[in-house]
């Protein structure tokens, strides 16, 4: 699950959570912007560690990223070196070795 550190975010994150558990699919959580709101992302991390749900990514903002989309491509091929792209390989990584883990 993609979640932003809003009231929103955090509130639709614990609704998707109860669907996720109601059709036993293992829960993964990565934090969308997590810069542009440190309390929030704090709470949502709590929550995490609290349900024992895996934080697999935190994406910081970046303007690169609307850029990428204008052209088109992703933030990966657009900008491979940025902090976004490498956050978002790192992410895709522990996605998949969890996936294989427990698949």
């Amino acid at each position: 699950m993609v979640t932003e550190p809003s009231i929103s975010g955090i509130h639709d994150l614990k609704r998707a959570l109860k669907l996720l558990a109601y059709f036993n699919i293992l829960p993964l959580v990565c934090i969308n912007m997590y810069d542009i709101n440190q309390v929030n992302t704090e709470k949502i991390i709590k929550f995490c560690k609290k349900m024992n749900i895996d934080l697999v990514g935190k994406v910081p903002f970046n303007p690169l990223v609307t850029k990428a989309m204008v052209n088109g491509k992703p933030i990966v091929e657009y900008a491979p070196e940025s902090d976004v792209a490498k956050e978002l390989k790192e992410t895709w990584t522990k996605i998949y070795l969890t996936l294989e883990a427990n698949c």
